[in-house]
């Protein structure tokens, strides 16, 4: 399914003149800056440049050698240039150590254990270490310039003068992979990871290429923002800390993420304006780190690198020294919308435990999640439990028929629910089955593990339904009744998993409610209700805010009022835990409405 973005969500922390002068902009400024650097190292050590351009994969290394080609014959040096891709195992060898992370289950994958120096062949390896070396001594050379991703393993490091890394967003890539325009590491024929290529990336590139990212990012002189292969933007590696440490005091948004479904509805599409090719809009990803980028101005240009970028450099600022301890480099919660609007009924679900997740997939979290009603129209309804006098071996039954052989049945006779009012908030621990009906916006305030990745996300029945490029919807009965918990129906649910919003704290014209408190869940989430404002602090742990009532609202940091935002109806927004008190303002006519999210 195709994603679409909009130039939106754009940050604008404070930063020095001089530091924004210092950024490089532009494929011809780039060359000239790298190979002029090149030739003041070697005039200056009196030997060649030894520079590594490492990068993510769906860098276009093509045109930017080809750049460099043709700068380095107009000043008449003389450059080396290196593809590191030459030192990757055979792709029959590389096909062997992931298959199983691909073939385990037809629909989800399994995490690859290992690292990037598993896909080069250590004898080619050790051989161009051994050319570099040689390559120190040849005084008319200016440099030798190894490329590609892996360009600085840990073999090779140490014969780095320069290192430069070439990154590119999650969205630019799953663009890439849609259009066949870029492959899997190491993919040239027509393979498992050819036939697979989003799964292999999700399950094995993508693991290996962050692990050795977060590595290399520590190592830079040089970032590149590649994302535009006519326009990188090359930081230097102090401008690059800088912005980033400038961005985590500020409360900042990402950059949404809109997909459309079988089930997606128009409510969403017309109120972002989202593009009229779009059939509609399932999905939008508001708050999801682990795929989301972040926009940031630099002067009149801007960057955009990935989420987790940001949060590798600055954790403890953004999470807070409790979250850090307890989930280390990873964004414990997140929230999209669900759209049913015009549309329907998403597929009956369930969600799995962390044990599971664990031992099937090589997941680190579990998966749970809560349904915020921002809307709902005639009819809207949410799926929440099974009825008290379902037999679950019948529905099983009854679900394995569909799937295998076409035959309809009624999921209400078997799946509870409840009529839906904006305001509502069902909580969904793992094993809960359920689902959002048509008809409604449902904010999704989830920790979950997997976006990036398939989601888990295992359907029991989905109406028969095919999806958008005409192949019928998966549905996954071994997985779904391994991790439903049977007990959990109307009179259990309406009990524990729909609870009334208890009155925190209150003052003139504003009130702060809690709307879920559930031990199976390590986050909590609130109510801010305000006419004109309302103060919060952060207490040491991030702040998810969702505006889920009222036009607008500015949100700034109490004791740096310039570190500001504002956002829209609907639009989310992360306050590091190092803001500590804040206020929330409200731009519009009408009382607001917003939820805050935090771990406990």
């Amino acid at each position: 399914m195709p994603w679409y973005t909009l130039d939106e969500a754009l940050n604008c922390p404070q930063v020095p003149r001089k530091w924004i002068d210092e950024i490089v902009i532009g494929e011809a400024e780039l060359s000239k800056f790298i190979l002029d650097s090149c030739m003041k190292f070697a005039r200056t050590r009196g030997k060649p440049c030894m520079l590594a351009l490492d990068g993510y994969l769906g860098v276009d290394w093509k045109k930017i050698l080809s750049n460099l080609k043709q700068k380095g014959a107009s000043l008449g040096i003389k450059v080396v240039f290196i593809d590191i891709s030459s030192c990757y195992r055979a792709e029959v060898e590389i096909e062997k150590m992931v298959e199983h992370c691909l073939n385990r289950d037809p629909y989800f994958g399994y995490i690859y254990k290992g690292k990037l120096s598993d896909f080069f062949n250590p004898e080619r390896t050790n051989s161009l270490r051994a050319e570099l070396e040689a390559a120190k001594g040849k005084p008319r050379l200016t440099a030798v310039i190894c490329y590609g991703v892996g360009a600085t393993i840990s073999t090779l490091s140490s014969q780095c003068d320069i290192v430069a890394y070439f990154d590119v967003t999650r969205q630019t890539i799953v663009g890439q992979l849609e259009k066949k325009q870029v492959m899997p590491l190491g993919c040239k024929g027509g393979g498992l990871s050819a036939r697979k290529p989003f799964k292999r990336f999700s399950y094995v590139d993508q693991i290996i290429l962050n692990k050795h990212k977060k590595r290399v990012l520590t190592q830079i002189d040089w970032y590149v923002d590649a994302n535009n292969a006519s326009c990188p933007k090359l930081l230097p590696r102090a401008i690059y800390d800088g912005i980033l440490a400038a961005v985590s005091k500020y409360p900042f948004r990402l950059k949404p993420v809109y997909i459309p479904g079988v089930w997606g509805g128009q409510y969403l599409k017309q109120l972002r304006k989202l593009p009229s090719e779009m059939v509609n809009c399932a999905f939008c990803l508001e708050i999801i780190p682990q795929t989301q980028a972040i926009r940031i101005a630099i002067g009149r240009d801007e960057l955009e690198m990935p989420f987790y970028n940001l949060l590798w450099n600055q954790p403890i600022g953004i999470l807070g020294r409790k979250s850090f301890e307890k989930f280390g480099y990873y964004f414990p919660i997140t929230a999209n919308y669900d759209d049913t609007s015009q549309g329907g009924n998403l597929a009956i679900q369930v969600h799995p435990n962390g044990k599971y997740l664990r031992e099937q997939f090589n997941e680190r979290m579990r998966r749970d999640e809560s349904y915020y009603l921002v809307k709902a129209w005639d009819g809207a309804k949410t799926y929440h439990g099974l009825k008290n006098d379902a037999d679950l071996e019948e529905l099983r039954r009854l679900s394995i028929e569909a799937e295998k052989e076409g035959i309809p049945f009624d999921h209400d006779k078997y799946v509870n629910s409840w009529p839906s009012d904006p305001g509502d908030l069902f909580l969904i621990p793992a094993g809960t089955v359920h689902a959002s009906g048509a008809n409604q916006l449902v904010l999704e305030i989830d920790s979950d593990p997997s976006w990036g990745r398939q989601e888990y996300t295992f359907h029991i029945y989905d109406y028969l339904r095919k999806d958008l490029d005409g192949s019928l919807r998966a549905i996954h009965i071994d997985h779904s009744f391994a991790v439903i918990r049977p007990y959990r129906r109307r009179s259990w649910v309406g009990k524990h998993l729909k609870q009334k919003p208890r009155l925190l704290r209150k003052g003139t014209g504003w009130a702060e409610y809690r709307l879920s408190d559930n031990q199976a869940m390590y986050y909590r989430t609130q109510r801010l209700e305000f006419e004109k404002e309302i103060k919060c602090a952060t207490e040491g742990k991030f702040h998810l805010l969702v505006l889920v009532e009222g036009e607008s609202v500015l949100v700034y940091s109490a004791k740096y009022p310039e570190r500001q935002y504002t956002i829209k109806f609907t639009e989310g927004l992360i306050i590091p835990a190092c803001v500590g008190k804040y206020v929330v303002i409200n731009k519009g006519k009408n009382s607001c409405k917003v939820t805050k999210s935090f771990i406990k």
